[in-house]
């Protein structure tokens, strides 16, 4: 076996994999603070009975800080203590190489030219034991601290180097080293990424290193070096980190399934946009709730109709953890259930989900006897929205309710009856798992013939057009201030050069008061219709909160793909506007520069690290490709992972721990988002222990058959129906924007790109 200590890094699981890829043997990761003080010496005793050897990984922060470094330190220094015949050897990547140089007397500082997400060459000073040959390889660094190679203590023997350019070989990095009396080797570069090359050949190199030391000085503990887990190995087992799926038990085996199933002719001049405003102004009210695909590369748009006194809604709030609501569709009675902490609320969801499931094969059948249609997506199921704050790492204590009441944070309205149209293949289906369908079905159709396409000349072009005249005056906006966002660009500058963070995705938060008459599906149709289609564009009207999304991106989808699930996440990080001066070639060449592409390169590989949680099939199937969208171009990639068919995870599990997104946040994501929290908190118009509410979340659906669909809420506007700002003739919605921070990042050019992504849904109000 292989010790793995994680110091919170978002790359972890990427390097475990890389070890188990090599050496075909258990890797066990702990945290650094897995262990108190006083059980340092019985952990060394295990590490050392059943271990080959340790790796320390990366982390943020700095090697000489306690809380970022927790036992590692103690570690390298008892190693130091036992002697090199008594030792236990070690890798140390980025934090774990800075911290074996720091524990030998060197100094760990800034760079002066900060590398996060950097692809550049190593060049290896001779043949040791860690390289192969004096070959140079690319690979890529994310790291603030270095160590100064001009003042090594003369226990450090060099091994490797880069230049910070190729004119200049006096400035060079040191990359790689080793302790000269001790087993102990590091690399400051990361092996792991994505676009590393050499990693495997490392990972062997060290391995023979390790086991050639191990033969000759460990002979009396090396018969307990091995996978299988015993004895007194059972305590340090218990610390180790571990992930156990939602749906323990598996699904319920009921499949109590009425599925009515119908492929019907509608008009192709016919939008899902045109029967939904058929509905609104047929019942004066929105009935129903849509996740529209507007644009590609989206495929499917879902109308869901809820059923009045029946349909399930689940709301949850992290300002009443220990409780989730309760309600039937449109009735006004709420109960409200006990649950244990945040996790138990996810554990609600997913045990509603497991009496409902239906395996896709059986009502697969049911369709294929009559139809020869493409995988159809959805057959029924939760749709809703996910907001920020129900992800990981938030300091809840620190939050402040946007509402009289608790933020809405968690909506999932039950859906039995719903049309789902096919972009590809221009058909429309009707579909209905609830019982007593028939007179529904009947109403539906006559409700078809009757909708016609919407005159666009007729819609208003700006939300502006429904105040009337007397509230012109009204209407009020709130946007960032420039001089408080330089502030916090500098506050995120600050942690990117001490090594807290490779990225910080800092975010504004805008507010628009509008007179309360103005109808949430009228503000929809502007946005979809004139200003912003969009692949992932969706309309959810609860009792307590409104959704009106034009997002570009997809968060994750996971889908049945003949015997197995495949999970697919699409990062986006990149963006130019998208005028007639900027083509696709002039966008390619702005986008393909280092700051655009280490941005979305970081956010890869903490992808990757999410997956590689739930699975050892992990692929890169895009890498940073140029898209193009009505309003910008986005540098996009696409990230894929088939689940195993042990059916242990399912995607509600992948959703539950990769929450908040990835490319909302930056990494490391666990610090990432802390420094936001309190980043954000400073804003001038957020006061509520930096809460993004539903803008960063997530909206979509997630199907009876273990499929699902989730896109990120961005360019997107939401209300708050108790919101503390609402008053009797106004309603104040919100507008999230913002845009990753790096090293490379000019504060102009940033608040340049927010207010680019703060238009794609502002100017609907303009």
């Amino acid at each position: 076996m292989i010790l793995l200590i994680d110091s919170y890094d978002s790359f972890t699981n990427n390097l475990a994999h890389l070890i188990k890829n090599v050496t075909k043997k258990r890797v066990v990761i702990i945290h650094n603070d897995s262990f108190s003080p006083d059980e340092y010496e019985s952990f060394f005793q295990q590490v050392k009975s059943h271990f080959e050897y340790i790796v320390i990984g990366p982390g943020p922060g700095h090697p000489a800080l306690a809380k970022d470094v927790g036992i590692i330190s103690w570690v390298i220094n008892r190693i130091k203590k036992a002697g090199f015949e008594n030792a236990i050897p070690i890798l140390g990547i980025c934090l774990g190489f800075q911290s074996l140089c720091y524990e030998y007397g060197n100094k760990v500082e800034r760079l002066k030219e900060i590398k996060h997400g950097q692809i550049f060459k190593i060049h290896p000073v001779d043949k040791s034991e860690l390289f192969s040959d004096t070959i140079p390889f690319d690979s890529v660094r994310y790291h603030s601290l270095y160590v100064d190679s001009r003042n090594l203590t003369k226990d450090i023997v060099p091994l490797a180097y880069c230049y910070e350019s190729s004119s200049d070989r006096e400035s060079k990095i040191l990359m790689a080293m080793r302790i000269k009396e001790l087993p102990l080797y590091g690399v400051q570069y990361h092996p792991e990424s994505i676009c590393s090359e050499n990693g495997e050949n490392l990972i062997l190199n060290f391995t023979k290193m390790a086991s050639k030391y191990n033969e000759e000085y460990r002979r009396n503990t090396t018969t307990k070096i091995t996978d299988k887990v015993e004895g007194d190995f059972t305590w340090l087992e218990t610390r180790a980190i571990h992930e156990n799926g939602l749906i323990s038990n598996g699904y319920a085996q009921s499949f109590d399934c009425n599925l009515v199933f119908e492929n019907i002719k509608i008009s192709q001049a016919i939008t899902p946009i045109d029967i939904c405003d058929y509905f609104f102004h047929k019942d004066k009210e929105t009935n129903f709730v849509l996740l529209n695909s507007a644009s590609y590369p989206g495929e499917w748009s879902i109308i869901g109709f809820p059923i009045k006194g029946e349909s399930l809604v689940i709301g949850h709030s992290v300002d009443d953890m220990n409780h989730i609501t309760i309600s039937k569709y449109k009735t006004g009675k709420i109960e409200k259930r006990p649950v244990d902490g945040h996790e138990g609320m996810w554990k609600y969801v997913a045990s509603e989900m497991r009496r409902k499931y239906i395996p896709r094969n059986v009502l697969k059948l049911k369709v294929e006897k009559r139809y020869h249609t493409r995988e159809i997506p959805f057959f029924g199921g939760f749709m809703g929205l996910i907001s920020y704050e129900e992800g990981q790492h938030i300091k809840y204590e620190k939050l402040k309710s946007f509402c009289n009441g608790n933020t809405p944070d968690l909506k999932l309205i039950y859906i039995e009856r719903f049309l789902i149209y096919d972009h590809i293949t221009k058909d429309w289906f009707l579909v209905s798992l609830n019982k007593g369908t028939q007179e529904w079905v009947s109403e539906m159709r006559q409700d078809l013939n009757n909708v016609t396409p919407i005159d666009l000349q007729e819609i208003a072009s700006s939300v502006k057009d429904f105040v009337r005249e007397e509230d012109t005056n009204k209407i009020k906006f709130e946007l960032p201030l420039q001089d408080i966002y330089q502030k916090q660009f500098e506050k995120c500058q600050e942690y990117l050069h001490s090594g807290d963070s490779y990225e910080l995705c800092l975010t504004t938060q805008s507010k628009i008061y509008l007179p309360s008459y103005i109808e949430s599906w009228d503000i929809y149709k502007v946005l979809t219709l004139h200003k912003n289609p969009s692949p992932f564009s969706c309309f959810m009207d609860f009792d307590d909160c409104c959704l009106i999304s034009s997002s570009p991106e997809r968060f994750l989808s996971c889908k049945e793909e003949g015997f197995q699930k495949v999970v697919q996440l699409r990062p986006i990080k990149g963006t130019v506007k998208n005028t007639p001066e900027i083509d696709f070639s002039k966008a390619t060449e702005i986008l393909k520069t280092p700051k655009e592409m280490g941005e979305n390169l970081m956010i890869v590989d903490l992808i990757r690290h999410d997956l590689y949680q739930f699975t050892e099939d992990v692929k890169v199937t895009q890498l940073m490709a140029v898209e193009e969208y009505k309003t910008v171009f986005q540098l996009v990639s696409v990230i894929q992972g088939v689940l195993a068919e042990n059916k242990k995870f399912h995607g509600i599990d992948i959703l539950h721990k990769s929450l908040p997104p990835g490319s909302m946040t930056g990494a490391p994501k666990r610090r990432s988002v802390q420094l936001l929290q309190d980043i954000e908190d400073a804003q001038n118009n957020v006061t509520a222990g930096g809460r993004r509410g539903i803008y960063s979340g997530v909206v979509g659906y997630w199907s009876v058959t273990d499929d699902s669909d989730w896109s990120v809420i961005i360019r997107s506007v939401f209300h708050y129906k108790d919101d503390l700002e609402n008053s009797r003739d106004l309603s104040l919605w919100r507008i999230g924007a913002g845009g990753a921070i790096t090293v490379l990042s000019d504060c102009l050019d940033e608040w340049d790109e927010m207010n680019l992504k703060l238009t794609s849904a502002l100017q609907a109000f303009n």
